[in-house]
């Protein structure tokens, strides 16, 4: 909900510039920071979110509590980094006192140098606050309720808005960063990003009759629904800050186990099974191209597959919203996955921030029975995604391109939500992935047509790529998007 702020302030300085939530004071020195500092000024404000982020996401140097008093009367704070108050964060009842000293080089989403909460006070009677950078208030910024005075003997300039989205992301780009895909006995690591967020691991029992019984007495307000074909999972947030998502399981074989050993049990319609919802983790395809700089997007492919029960088979609706056909009932354009991909996945794992993020891909496909040569991905009718598959000639062994140039680099693993929504999972302990050790691979869909009308491609437990009838309700996905950072 939208509101309109009132700031209690005590101030003198020539440039007053008034953003989401706070008010930032800068000198402008650049035509650039002037016209930012123009357009920012009596906009109506979102809630930032703060008053439900822990503790880890508040004040880069200084997190001051409940009735504390912080006095700053010298020495530096600089390079520090957090989402509220690069430098400081003021609680409701704290107090921030600057006599002199600097804060700089400090980098947040909301407040570069300060972040005050509702109730918390900030006094800037001397020093100097330069060098800041943040989406919101690269300066200080100050909460409906919280309280700013700023002497005219301090100093607040050249302080700058970034997209502190972006620039999280990219410095989570790391080779360091890298997990076992494929079988672990292939050595075949890839750096990794976390982006977005997705139901993923079960609870265990005991925790899913402790969120039924919160639930019963509650009535909480969902914050996400995650639908699967005809399955609605509505996401909530526990007392402990973590959200999940609850709904009916439907099962491919009662004797699976999750990831913690317990089994998955038959399908129901009654019995409400709760699965925590987490970041995504997507491996990064093209690390090396775009470190290099020859690529200018990140090209990423979720390491588990993330649900099943997702058909190729023509969708009633296009992902444009146009009706679907069940003409070519294997053409990727028709397709239900891709509905669903660019609609219902992309809108549930996604924040505003993060789908601002994520590029338009124009996706070239393959026509029926030509899926396996160099030039299939040309032949049929090319699309424009947002989440997308890889084809069958990206995961094809013996395209020299593909960094999945053998089978055990294929395999794959489902989450646990996804064993809840249909997933088949096979069990021989000759095919592992670093996910399941012990054995625990599973079918996941390509974007390709395959040799008839009625068939589609797909991985299959062992590595290989082979078709599929397109109303396949077993096989996992494997999302894939390109980033722009």
């Amino acid at each position: 909900m939208k509101k309109r702020y009132k700031i209690m302030l005590s101030i003198i300085l020539p440039i007053m510039c008034i953003t989401s939530l706070c008010m930032s004071f800068l000198l402008p020195n650049t035509k650039a920071q002037e016209e930012q500092q123009n357009k920012n000024v009596n906009i109506t404000a979102e809630d930032t979110g703060a008053s439900s982020a822990g503790k880890d996401k508040k004040g880069g140097a200084v997190y001051i509590e409940n009735g504390a008093t912080y006095v700053m009367n010298g020495g530096t704070i600089s390079g520090m980094t957090k989402n509220y108050g690069g430098a400081v964060y003021v609680s409701n009842g704290a107090t921030f006192i600057m006599n002199a000293g600097t804060i700089t080089g400090c980098t947040a989403k909301y407040g570069g140098a300060v972040y005050v909460e509702a109730g918390g006070t900030c006094n800037i009677t001397g020093g100097t606050i330069t060098g800041n950078k943040a989406q919101y208030a690269p300066a200080i910024y100050v909460e409906d309720g919280g309280i700013l005075n700023v002497d005219q003997t301090a100093t607040i300039k050249d302080n700058e808005y970034i997209n502190y989205f972006k620039t999280e992301l990219l410095q989570s780009v790391n080779a360091e960063k890298t997990v076992v895909v494929g079988n672990p006995s292939a050595n075949f690591n890839l750096p990794y990003i976390d982006f977005g967020t997705y139901p993923q691991t079960y609870v265990g029992s005991d925790m899913n009759t402790t969120l039924e019984s919160w639930y019963s007495s509650n009535n909480p307000t969902a914050v996400n629904t995650y639908t699967v074909r005809t399955r609605t999972w509505q996401a909530y947030q526990y007392t402990d800050g973590n959200i999940y998502a609850r709904g009916n399981r439907y099962v491919y074989q009662s004797v699976y186990t999750y990831l913690n050993g317990e089994t998955v049990g038959t399908s129901s319609t009654t019995e409400y099974t709760w699965f925590k919802v987490e970041p995504i983790r997507w491996i990064i395809l093209n690390y090396e191209a775009y470190t290099s700089g020859s690529e200018s997007e990140l090209e990423i492919m979720s390491y588990l597959a993330l649900t099943a029960d997702i058909r190729f088979n023509p969708s009633s609706t296009d992902a444009d919203g146009t009706a679907g056909t069940s003409d070519d009932p294997n053409q990727w354009v028709n397709s239900e996955l891709r509905t669903w991909l660019n609609s219902t996945f992309y809108t549930s794992a996604f924040t505003s921030d993060e789908q601002e993020v994520i590029s338009t891909t124009t996706v070239g496909n393959n026509i029926t029975n030509n899926y396996n040569t160099a030039t299939s991905n040309t032949t049929g009718i090319a699309t424009e995604d947002k989440v997308y598959l890889l084809s069958y000639w990206d995961l094809y062994n013996s395209n020299s391109a593909s960094i999945f140039n053998s089978n055990p680099k294929k395999l794959c693993s489902p989450t646990d939500f996804a064993l809840g929504n249909y997933c088949y999972k096979y069990t021989n302990t000759s095919y592992v992935t670093a996910t399941y050790p012990s054995g625990g691979t599973c079918y996941y869909w390509t974007r390709s047509a395959g040799s008839s009308a009625s068939y589609a491609s797909y991985v299959n437990l062992y590595g290989n790529i082979v078709t599929h009838l397109v109303n396949g309700p077993s096989l996992g996905v494997r999302p894939a998007l390109r980033i722009s950072i």
